[in-house]
């Protein structure tokens, strides 16, 4: 009997010590979409160098101008997508996880940017994997998985997000993070 096809939409890849010459390197990705076909996810912890205005034309003079985007991956850097909190809005978007909506709208992107206390993260690019690729990088040893969270997803430190999500997957990732500084050492 075949085994089913494991799929890690709605989880975070966490990278490796073995990713360490890459913009991979110590990154976590939350997955949006997995299957068969290929894999999509956006890199949650390595802010950009960008402003929001300096990439989005049109963003109002009387909407904040200090949001910092992330860099979402190596791919089409000019694919915008936002990670938000906000689910009681008519058109939040895609629930990848409970508490956390995908969208590329323009629209909604003004109204969470008007809305205080918006959890959001707002990309540039991302991360995307071929037919069977992802699951290539895994018998590589390349990702470790873990169950995602709201909190891990919009709310933490970019600083820490790559040693706590090991700390939080616990045993010997635990370890690691909390005894290892240079991957390269390993």
């Amino acid at each position: 009997m075949a085994e089913a096809p494991v799929s890690y939409r709605g989880k975070i890849l966490i990278s490796n010590s073995t990713i360490v010459t890459d913009d991979f390197n110590k990154s976590v990705v939350f997955m949006i979409e997995h299957d068969q076909t290929g894999a999509f996810g956006l890199v949650i912890n390595k802010p950009s160098r960008y402003m929001l205005h300096e990439v989005v034309v049109g963003i109002p003079d009387n909407v904040t101008r200090n949001v910092r985007m992330y860099w979402g991956g190596p791919v089409d850097h000019s694919f915008i997508s936002i990670l938000h909190d906000r689910g009681e809005l008519k058109e939040p978007g895609l629930q990848v996880i409970p508490g956390v909506f995908l969208s590329r709208s323009y629209e909604l992107l003004l109204q969470l940017l008007d809305i205080e206390n918006s959890n959001l993260k707002v990309f540039h690019g991302y991360s995307g994997w071929g037919a069977g690729q992802l699951e290539s990088e895994f018998r590589r040893k390349s990702w470790v998985d873990h169950e995602a969270t709201q909190e891990i997803i919009l709310l933490h430190n970019p600083d820490a997000t790559w040693k706590d999500a090991l700390r939080s997957k616990g045993g010997f990732y635990k370890y690691f993070a909390e005894h290892t500084n240079d991957p390269l050492l390993n």
